[in-house]
């Protein structure tokens, strides 16, 4: 079993993209693109390609199971799904678990629009990257806006940073839940776990499965100031992933050891 060292939990990084250099987005950046064609072509290549590779990779790479994969289908509006990081490729779990009637839109850091030539593939599959200064958190948020009313699903990792195949859940704190508060959305947590492999595809692959567990929805408190409500939301989100972490008998894939610096 391969061992990582950590020191600090809220900001160690272990996606071993640091060969990418981030790059800030350029200030005429287009949050929303309301051009036809570029509607047209984004909707042939999230639904018509990528959403069949998906399920293929999520099928016989990942052997992906979803427990309580329909409540996201009753909702009648959009939603923000919050779950913890543990893989490069973890917004292709979270499109499955929208299913094919809620586009997935998902924050990511610069360095997924930072490798050229990929930015417009990257924004036509649903990245929208996290803001950089006081104008682009404007844009943000009404971008964030107006994809939750045309009835998508909008994926958070609030841990931030990728830990591979780790089986807990990390602090993070509840600044990432002022969307759901200032829009009084629907939030889904859904939390990424693994099981042992079995059978003959323990000959082509070493990783293991993986499951996720989705919870109901839940609501922000009305009766909260802001601030509270936005905490109060995080606690609730926090405590169900992590109780759900604890219980679902997990297969330790990758050990994490705390080490001081």
């Amino acid at each position: 079993m391969k061992t990582i060292y950590y020191s600090d939990e809220l900001k160690d990084d272990f996606a071993f993209t640091q060969g990418i250099k981030a790059k800030p987005l350029p200030e005429n950046y287009k949050w929303i693109h309301k051009g036809f064609l570029w509607k047209f072509f984004s909707a042939i290549l999230y639904y018509f390609i990528a959403y069949p590779l998906i399920k293929i990779i999520n099928r016989f790479y990942y052997g992906l199971k979803i427990k309580n994969r329909r409540i996201i289908k009753k909702l009648r509006s959009g939603c923000f799904l919050y779950c913890n990081h543990t893989q490069h490729l973890d917004p292709f779990i979270a499109a499955e678990v929208s299913g094919w009637g809620h586009r997935t839109y998902f924050m990511a850091g610069a360095d997924a629009f930072s490798i050229f030539g990929i930015r417009h593939l990257v924004t036509m599959l649903g990245a929208m990257p996290v803001a950089y200064n006081l104008n682009s958190m404007r844009k943000m948020v009404d971008a964030v806006s107006e994809r939750y009313h045309e009835g998508a699903c909008i994926t958070i990792y609030p841990e931030a940073h990728i830990w591979p195949y780790y089986t807990g859940i990390r602090h993070f704190g509840s600044a990432a839940f002022a969307y759901p508060v200032g829009l009084n959305a629907p939030v889904v947590a859904m939390v990424v776990t693994y099981r042992k492999r079995r059978g003959l595809t323990r000959l082509l692959f070493r990783h293991p499965w993986v499951t996720v567990y989705c919870n109901d929805p839940i609501y922000p408190n009305p009766d909260l100031s802001r601030k509270d409500a936005k905490k109060d939301l995080r606690d609730r989100v926090y405590n169900w992933m992590k109780k759900t972490a604890e219980e679902s008998n997990q297969y330790e894939f990758i050990h994490y050891e705390y080490k001081e610096k």
